[in-house]
């Protein structure tokens, strides 16, 4: 700029011709003729995104703005239900053909979403082959068209990192011992020992001013009869069982990001931990082996299975109601032949019941009302997350559970017709459920459109075809 602020003022205000200023510069004569009797002025820059993010990926929609869509929904759901960095560029890869590499999802996503992130540091600790550590951890799963919370119990062996899992209802004493057992098979052995949480279960005084953690006694005599040592972490140090803990949370963004589907525990236990032996022909993360080679070297240093597996259960004593009724795992159970106000014993195990009398003789037995559990999804807020982002539609972890008519409705139209449609949706799902809505699809939506009175008979002929067929016998 000193440059050009001289050329101007010999210009300007001494008169000087271009080639004088040439000679007494000594600049190329073009360069004085630019900025002699030129204005120089600041340029904006337009600087245009470009890059495989911003290419047009689906329907219109760039790469970038299909994470946007992901992040966006992710954004209202708990921390622990969100989507990592891998499982967005999965989805990309799976469902839409994307080719770019992991690390530009990543580089995306810190551009464009960036958090800041505090980190606390903790000091390494080295584990000895044959110690296992143990955890609960929270997961969702699609069962009957409806949302259904479990419980998996993962051990985990840090020398090798390589992890089992168990799917159970509950984090109660019949499940967490029941689980335990069925992890030691999967394992074939038993670690010799095994650091846990201060569990419910397990723990009836945890560590702390001075004093050792105490166990329940039926943990005490689950460990002895099985010869492992039980550790428990003191309070609030998740980092002293930091292998389990982040293969809890490995195994949600890896295996649950798009809601798996469930339809009991032996076949869903048999898949994850198919899942979880396949991921082991990877290599270890600080060693230079896969961790099915590092597996094989600590297994040997398991103890053996005891001859006899331990028995799990535990024994209840209830009264039935007036209506000859009990209560376990809060809900109300019909016991026939027993009568009113009468007391009764419960055994119970991790998945179901029997109900006995005095004498012995089994009443009544069936599964424990928990197994059936499941929780509706909050449709309203999910639809005005929908409104917000209409294109969000067909990217969401939900839009599996969404019936097909009422997807076909929303999605085969125009984005400002989208929001109308999802608007409409939300004001009759203060009425009526989303199944209620799908069944009565032409009584309740489509007659109080616009869309049917334009074309009444076409219409209803093309979300009739969308209903399931029924074959005649």
């Amino acid at each position: 700029m000193d440059q050009i602020y001289s050329i101007k003022k010999m210009r300007n205000e001494e008169g000087y011709s271009l080639n004088k200023i040439v000679t007494e510069t000594g600049y190329d004569w073009r360069t004085v003729r630019k900025y002699a009797d030129h204005d120089v002025l600041p340029k904006e820059k337009n600087s245009k995104k470009r890059g495989m993010m911003y290419t047009k990926g689906f329907e219109g929609q760039t790469y970038g703005e299909i994470v946007d869509h992901l992040l966006f929904e992710d954004s209202k759901e708990k921390k622990k239900d969100r989507r990592l960095n891998k499982g967005i560029h999965r989805i990309l890869k799976q469902q839409y053909k994307f080719e770019g590499s992991y690390r530009l999802v990543c580089q995306y996503i810190k551009d464009t979403h960036n958090e800041v992130k505090e980190y606390k540091q903790y000091e390494r600790l080295e584990h000895p082959p044959g110690e296992g550590q143990l955890d609960f951890g929270n997961y969702r799963v699609s069962y009957k068209g409806k949302i259904k919370n479990i419980k998996l119990l993962v051990l985990t062996f840090p020398y090798s990192n390589r992890a089992f899992a168990v799917a159970l209802p509950r984090e109660n004493k019949e499940c967490f011992l029941s689980g335990l057992k069925f992890l030691f098979k999967l394992a074939e052995g038993v670690p010799k020992a095994l650091r846990i949480d201060n569990l419910a279960a397990a723990v009836v005084q945890s560590r702390g001013r001075g004093k050792e953690a105490i166990f329940t006694d039926d943990f005490n005599q689950f460990a002895a009869h099985y010869r492992f040592e039980p550790i428990a972490c003191n309070p609030f140090s998740g980092h002293e069982k930091g292998s389990v803990e982040n293969k809890v949370g490995y195994i949600r963004y890896n295996f649950f990001d798009d809601i798996p589907e469930f339809h009991s525990y032996t076949p869903f236990n048999d898949w994850l931990n198919q899942k979880l032996e396949e991921d082991s022909a990877r290599i270890h993360y600080q060693e230079n082996f896969l961790i099915s080679e590092l597996w094989e070297e600590e297994r040997t240093q398991l103890l053996a299975l005891p001859e006899t597996a331990y028995p799990v259960f535990k024994y209840k004593e209830v009264k039935t109601n007036k209506y000859g009724e009990i209560r376990l795992d809060d809900q109300s159970i019909h016991i026939p032949r027993i009568g009113r106000n009468r007391k009764v014993i419960l055994q119970l195990f991790w998945d179901r019941f029997k109900c006995v009398d005095r004498m012995g003789e089994i009443i009544y037995e069936g599964p424990r009302p928990y197994m059936d559990e499941s929780q509706e999804i909050d449709w309203i807020e999910v639809f005005k997350t929908y409104r917000q982002k209409p294109r969000l539609i067909i990217h969401s972890k939900y839009q599996k559970f969404i019936p097909q008519k009422i997807k076909s409705y929303l999605l085969e139209t125009s984005l400002t017709e989208r929001k109308t449609r999802t608007d409409q949706m939300i004001s009759l799902l203060e009425l009526y459920s989303l199944s209620e809505i799908e069944e009565k699809f032409v009584e309740i939506v489509l007659q109080t459109t616009e869309f049917v009175e334009k074309d009444e008979s076409s219409s209803l002929m093309i979300y009739d075809a969308l209903s399931p067929k029924v074959r005649a016998k």
